[in-house]
């Protein structure tokens, strides 16, 4: 009876605990190439929101970690994600000279409280109250309202671009890598807003984006935000053009507080440059 027992709380054991160890719902890491998946675990990682956030490479330039083709080269990257921004720059283009014409023209010009301070968030709440057609408070009233394409900056102000798009060496690691996004100077608790309106694809924990959030928005963008301190939105929720969706942090991978700010175009990520002088 007692070896009975002994080998069904064994099987118990390796169902329940094997299970429990390999569960995909909240890795640490992204595993180092796609080709350590199967086609299943990559579908289930990427329903959950993960992606290879950062991609680090060899000294001899070739990736190790967080590429999607194994052994590919930091040039070959860098040259694909050039090509995917030039495509996505040309398509943007019909959208700046007739749509995003459209929502600018019959922007409200926003009602400036003289009793606060000037580009402060109670001028931004004051602002975002006197335009309740936006649907939410605070709001950042330099992005177009129903705005369909991610133009402008999702935070208030002239944020410093601290970290810039493309090959760098990796600050906390000191090995070179991929920044597929941009980093901006905030402080813990700055508001992020949504550059479009768009739905929440994605609310998750790792640890090198930390807390992070990706939004789809029309026309095949999504936007990326990484280390943040709270996300006020939840998976599936519709957002509209200039609402507060987080605030900033310091969670994940990070050497201080900021902003990472990535952008994607038909699944790739783009360099946002361009998007965030757009209206900015």
């Amino acid at each position: 009876m007692k070896n009975i027992s002994f080998y069904i709380f064994a099987a118990l054991f390796v169902i329940f605990g094997t299970a429990e160890g390999a569960s995909l719902l909240q890795p640490k890491s992204f595993p180092k190439t796609a080709d350590d998946l199967t086609f299943i675990q990559s579908v289930a990682l990427k329903q959950e929101g993960y992606e290879p956030w950062e991609t680090i490479y060899d000294d001899k330039g070739r990736c190790i970690s967080g590429c999607l083709y194994p052994g590919i080269t930091i040039q070959e990257d860098l040259a694909l994600a050039e090509e995917r921004t030039a495509m996505a720059w040309n398509l943007a283009q019909q959208y700046i000279q007739t749509d995003y014409q459209q929502y600018t023209s019959y922007q409200p010009q926003p009602q400036v409280d003289k009793t606060v301070p000037q580009n402060s968030d109670l001028q931004n709440i004051v602002t975002a109250v006197q335009q309740p057609q936006r649907g939410c408070a605070p709001a950042n009233v330099n992005i177009p309202i129903n705005q369909r394409t991610p133009f402008g900056l999702p935070l208030l102000g002239k944020p410093i671009v601290t970290s810039g798009f493309g090959g760098r060496i990796h600050p906390v690691t000191g090995e070179q890598s991929g920044h597929w996004g941009i980093d901006l100077a905030a402080t813990v608790g700055t508001n992020v807003f949504s550059p479009a309106n768009g739905t929440v694809a994605a609310v998750w924990t790792d640890s090198t984006c930390g807390n992070g959030l990706r939004i789809q928005h029309s026309d095949g963008y999504e936007t990326v935000y990484c280390h943040l301190n709270k996300v006020f939105v939840k998976n599936g929720e519709t957002v509209k053009a200039g609402c507060k969706v987080a605030e900033t942090g310091n969670t994940g991978r990070t050497t201080g507080p900021h902003l990472h700010y990535g952008i994607k175009q038909q699944g790739g990520f783009i360099n946002p440059t361009k998007w965030i002088s757009v209206n900015s």
